[in-house]
């Protein structure tokens, strides 16, 4: 992690401190004897004995109130780096998402209700010959009987209750914070939680501590997006950026060699013997009757020698840029494909070797 050190000047201490040296001079002036009258005929004021003893007094007040401030102060710093300590690299919980909710809320409504209440009973059950109530309005007065059924049937029909849809929009999830952030550092949150002026110091360092080291992994991360990764000239050639492999070019597959091994197949009920290439990507289909092994036709051998010299190419390329170049140089007929030159002989002849035995080119 990087080492900032932002060396911060304790206020909050040096105004205790000052208080304490100002108490100080005060108690040592308040121990100074009385300066004696030089003027003949003068004395001490009875009430110069008293200021003495005031000052004293006032200066060792001052004194203890200093030394409680520092110890308080003391023990606050101490409480504040506990709490830097305690929340270091810490988050608060985050929050779910909340889906979008919709409820249908039935509401009664009584004007309606008493309505039709009322209705019913003056048609249905009070007597056209009794006394009205005062306090309650006579609906189906002057009516006849059809509008008297009219208006109860229009009544009936009023609405009992309102039904209404609510909706309670979405609220997305929430990831959780640091703990610690840059804004306790201002506002009433730096006197809720952080206490001493030492102890916001060392929060802003913390902080610039933090930040430093977060742009240092990613710059770290930047670099090694752009390192190139090798592999076999078989496979590919790859980076990865923000955890993802990025291909830069394909790999190029192997040059493989037939290699012929014995088997049979049935043919009209009677067994034929033969070859088949075990390196070849349809093996049944390659079956050679015969009891000799099959060869390469010339063809065959120029095309596996080419593959053979394309694959070291690439070796050489992945290995080291700074090799020579290699130059393609076909086998003499007779030569097996996985022979290495190693010399001459007397007559300017090329000399390979394969498996142990010597071939000599023609």
């Amino acid at each position: 992690m990087p080492d900032i050190n932002l060396a911060p000047t304790n206020y909050d201490l040096e105004a205790i401190q000052k208080r304490r040296r100002m108490a100080e001079l005060l108690m040592q002036q308040a121990q100074q004897p009385l300066e004696m009258p030089q003027t003949p005929g003068v004395r001490i004021s009875p009430v110069s004995g008293l200021a003495k003893l005031l000052q004293t007094y006032t200066a060792n007040e001052k004194l203890k109130k200093a030394e409680t401030e520092e110890k308080q102060y003391q023990s606050d710093y101490l409480s504040d780096l506990g709490f830097l300590m305690r929340n270091a690299g810490k988050t608060t919980p985050g929050t779910e998402a909340i889906p979008e909710k919709t409820e249908t809320i039935t509401t009664p409504n009584l004007a309606n209700q008493n309505l039709q209440e009322v209705a019913n009973r003056q048609r249905t059950m009070r007597d056209p010959n009794a006394a009205i109530n005062p306090f309650e309005k006579q609906i189906f007065q002057g009516m006849n009987n059809e509008q008297a059924k009219e208006k109860l049937l229009e009544i009936r029909q009023m609405p009992s209750e309102t039904v209404e849809q609510r909706v309670t929009p979405a609220v997305p999830a929430m990831a959780g914070s640091p703990m610690l952030s840059p804004d306790l550092l201002s506002g009433n949150n730096a006197n809720n939680y952080i206490k001493t002026g030492a102890g916001k110091w060392a929060l802003a360092q913390y902080l610039m501590q933090q930040q430093a080291q977060q742009q240092a992994q990613k710059q770290a991360a930047a670099l090694k997006s752009q390192e190139v990764l090798k592999r076999n000239p078989e496979e590919d050639l790859y980076r990865v950026v923000d955890g993802k492999v990025e291909t830069l070019s394909a790999g190029k597959p192997k040059a493989t060699l037939p290699k012929w091994e014995k088997s049979s197949i049935y043919e009209n009920g009677q067994e034929v013997t033969g070859w088949v290439n075990t390196n070849a990507p349809d093996i049944p289909g390659s079956f050679v009757e015969g009891a000799t092994k099959p060869e390469m036709t010339e063809a065959q051998r120029l095309e596996a020698q080419l593959k053979q010299f394309a694959t070291e190419v690439e070796a050489d390329k992945a290995a080291d840029v700074g090799r020579p170049i290699r130059k393609f140089q076909p086998l003499p007929k007779g030569v097996p494909l996985n022979a290495k030159l190693i010399g001459k002989t007397p007559e300017g002849k090329d000399v390979y070797e394969s498996n142990g035995k010597k071939y000599v080119g023609e």
